[in-house]
Formats: C-alpha cells, sequence, structure tokens
C-alpha cells in the first residue's frame, strides 16, 4: 500500500529533495508518495516545519480536511511538536524514510517500533546521495532559503519591547512579542524561536518562573535564554543562574553589550557555526 504524504509549506529546496527521497525509496516495507499538501488528496502523513507560521496553519487546515493525519515535525533541535515522530533539521535527508518506516509500522500496522533509531550505513549514505545530487542545484539557483533567525521578547512594557525588536531587526533577527509570561507560552506552543529575552519584572508569572517552565520543557530547553532587568545584585544574578537563564543583561542596555550577548549566545546555540548564522540573515 502507497500512504500519501504532505509537505506543508516548506521551502522550495527541502520539498523538491524530500520528493527526491522519499518517491525513489524502495527499501523499506512501506511505499510513501511525497507531494506538496495543495496537490494531496487524502494524505495519510504530513511533514511539518515547527518554526514556520505557514507550514503550521497549512498542516491544521489539513487536519480539519483528514482529522486522522499524522505529523512528522521538523526543527533546530529535533524536539519541536507534540508527536513522537521529530527530525533534527540537519539530518532531515538522512532520518525521514527510517521514521516515515517506523510512523507506518507503530500507527498502520500496530508494531511497537524505537521512537527514534538511526539510519544503517547503506541508507544514509543513499540518501545522502539522493540530497546532494540536486542540493548544489537549488543553491545555485537559490530556489530555496534558510528559515531567517527569530527571536521572543517577553516584556510588560511596549517601549522595551518596540526598542528591543529594532535592535534585533538590526542584527537581522525577526522578533515575536508578548507582554506577559502567559501570553508567552502561547506562542511558544506554536512557533520555534532561536533565542528568547525575558524581563523579571512582569504581572503575574515573572521572568525568572518563565524561564523554569522553559528550561523545563524538552521541546524549548535548547532554545537560548537571556534575562532582563534593572536589578544586578549577585542574589538577582543567582536566581537567574538557578532559573536556567544563559545570560543576565542589566538595563539600560548598550548596544555593544547588547550585541555582545546576543551573538555569544547564537554562536553556542549554533555550536559555532557563524556560517550557519549568516546564512539565516544574522548580520553583526
Amino acid at each position: 500500500m502507497t500512504y500519501s504524504v504532505a509537505l506543508c509549506g516548506l521551502t522550495a529546496r527541502d520539498s523538491r529533495l524530500l520528493e527526491i527521497v522519499i518517491n525513489r525509496a524502495n527499501s523499506g516495507r512501506h511505499t510513501f508518495h511525497a507531494s506538496q499538501a495543495e496537490n494531496t488528496a487524502s494524505p495519510r502523513v504530513a511533514i511539518v516545519d515547527a518554526s514556520s507560521p505557514i507550514s503550521l496553519e497549512m498542516y491544521q487546515s489539513l487536519r480539519q480536511r483528514c482529522p486522522n493525519l499524522l505529523a512528522i515535525t521538523i526543527s533546530d533541535h529535533g524536539m519541536a511538536g507534540d508527536t513522537r515522530y521529530r527530525i533534527e533539521r540537519k539530518s532531515l535527508f538522512l532520518q525521514v524514510m527510517r521514521v516515515l518506516e517506523d510512523l507506518a509500522e507503530h500507527e498502520f500496522t500496530g508494531t511497537k517500533v524505537s521512537s527514534h533509531p538511526t539510519l544503517t550505513a547503506q541508507q544514509a549514505q543513499s540518501a545522502s546521495s539522493l540530497a546532494s545530487a540536486t542540493d548544489s542545484a537549488f543553491v545555485a539557483g537559490r530556489a530555496g532559503q534558510p528559515q531567517p533567525l527569530s527571536a521572543l521578547v517577553v516584556d510588560d512594557s511596549l517601549t522595551v519591547r518596540e526598542q528591543m525588536r529594532m535592535a534585533l531587526e538590526r542584527l537581522g533577527i525577526a522578533c515575536d512579542q508578548a507582554d506577559s509570561a502567559e501570553a508567552a507560552m502561547q506562542l511558544l506552543q506554536h512557533n520555534s524561536y532561536n533565542l528568547a529575552f525575558l524581563d523579571v519584572v512582569m504581572p503575574g508569572t515573572d521572568g525568572y518562573e518563565l524561564c523554569r517552565k522553559i528550561k523545563h520543557n524538552s521541546y524549548t530547553r535548547l532554545m537560548p535564554v537571556l534575562m532582563l532587568t534593572s536589578r544586578s545584585s549577585p542574589f538577582d544574578r543567582a536566581r537567574g543562574a538557578l532559573s536556567g537563564c544563559d545570560s543576565y543583561l542589566t538595563k539600560p542596555i548598550t548596544w555593544d553589550t547588547f550585541s555582545q550577548a546576543v551573538d555569544k549566545a547564537l554562536m553556542k546555540h549554533f555550536r559555532n557555526d557563524r556560517a550557519q548564522m549568516i546564512a539565516r540573515g544574522y548580520r553583526t
């Protein structure tokens, strides 16, 4: 039996490569056919980019038409999404067939399988070759672009949020804003961010508690969190460290301090791969 796979709002490059990898695979027990979501009549599986609002909206629309639709989510750290079928972005083309096979075995035939096995060497080489065969053409043609960097700013002051937005845009980073911890948690449920800035003092849940929630959540714990506060005592810094924050910025924040803190956080998040940061729009 052939299972239809809907590609939901992915980049042109990723969609094309996934179609090649999935549609040409013939070594597994199950057969899959991948196509753009708008061209898939009755999909059984959707591949969704957890960091793309367009991709998520497309998936939700498909779910209304196909309530039993199952999702595989893609994210930078491989943990985003409310499904057990998740793939780290850098391993997408190497892992997608094995995850699809797992999903089919577990969901369609009822056989228990491992949650995230690795490919055999032969399968990995085959998938890598398929991806590499067209990757250079797509890069040269600039048909697909990497996901831009994004940040979440949480502060009950509109003035501060706007100042942060302008500073982040100067660095080439898009920005979503929330005026409370509760609003931030709503955004975090539906979006993936490369870093977050949390004000310490806010009505309701404060920044320390929000940071603890972020760091205790398996989907968001690897996201760098920078605390914003006018308090700079050793006690306050200790509270920030205990909450799990990655950096502590004291207001008013100078441009040099801000840009250096962002650069340090992103370099750690991207494992010192500055080229990847620049490819996603980062400006120093």
